[in-house]
């Protein structure tokens, strides 16, 4: 399922590159590749508090996206391995291959708006004539944009996942 806008608060790009492991209790390695000194789970909230040194957090790239609280000798911060799918997820959402797959949808979920405001869908009989009616809309719909198709007037981009 392909689903074109995504709700809720925005998660930074870098917690994308955080490995943890399959039932998502233990942080492995962060998005600059160290191990975590110490770390506790919550189950109840279903997040990692992780402890990592110092020295790792103060001089990494990472920083400004990972907010750790830096402590004398330690840098913590509290992270989950939904809010790294999270961040896989709006990455994907960046990518071309995902604009492709919106194009497609956004494309076909236009359709029965168009029949509902111009052929008055929502007026029709709940009965086998409805139903003929319905489909013959469906079919003038279709024949519609085959004929300004055929003229030229449809400006149709190609797109990469169809052909």
């Amino acid at each position: 399922m392909v689903t074109t806008a995504l709700i809720g608060k925005e998660t930074p790009d870098v917690l994308a590159d955080f490995e943890f492991n399959e039932e998502g209790t233990k942080l492995l390695r962060c998005a600059a590749g160290y191990e975590p000194v110490s770390q506790s789970y919550t189950k109840s909230t279903r997040q990692c508090r992780v402890s990592f040194d110092r020295n790792h957090c103060v001089g990494c790239p990472y920083q400004e996206q990972c907010r750790p609280k830096i402590h004398k000798k330690i840098a913590t911060f509290i992270t989950s391995k939904n809010a790294s799918n999270r961040a896989k997820s709006q990455r994907y959402m960046q990518s071309e291959e995902f604009s492709n797959l919106v194009r497609i949808r956004n494309g076909v979920e236009t359709i029965p708006s168009n029949i509902r405001k111009n052929y008055h869908l929502d007026k029709l009989p709940r009965e086998k004539r409805g139903k003929f009616f319905c489909g013959s809309k469906v079919a003038a719909l279709n024949f519609r944009k085959l004929f300004g198709f055929r003229k030229g007037l449809g400006k149709y981009a190609p797109n990469p996942m169809l052909a």
